[in-house]
This record gives C-alpha cells, structure tokens and sequence, in this order.
C-alpha cells in the first residue's frame, strides 16, 4: 500500500507489518506522517513544554 504523509507529502510503501497499516486501511480519513515528520513534531513539542531560561 503506498501512503502519503500529511505534513511534507512524501510518499512510503507500507506492508502488512507496519503498526499503522490496519488504521490506514479502514478508514479512508485516516491521516499518516512519515519518521522524520513524526520526530520532528515529537522534538518540537518537548522543546514547547521546557520553562524558558531566563536572561
């Protein structure tokens, strides 16, 4: 199945071992992000949550 990542439109090929292959191919609406998109939001939302420092 090959499946577009919502956020940058790069396109993967995922099979039947992929964690989010059963989502993907129930539901039509379902939205999928690739690794690096994935990452990318997992660091920025840490970085969002840190007190700032101060000056």
């Amino acid at each position: 199945m090959e499946v577009k990542c919502s956020i940058c439109g790069r396109k993967e090929k995922i099979t039947k071992v992929h964690k989010d292959y059963t989502k993907l191919a129930r539901d039509t609406k379902a939205v999928f992000t690739c690794e690096l998109c994935r990452s990318r939001l997992r660091y920025q939302a840490l970085q969002s949550q840190k007190p700032e420092r101060p000056i």
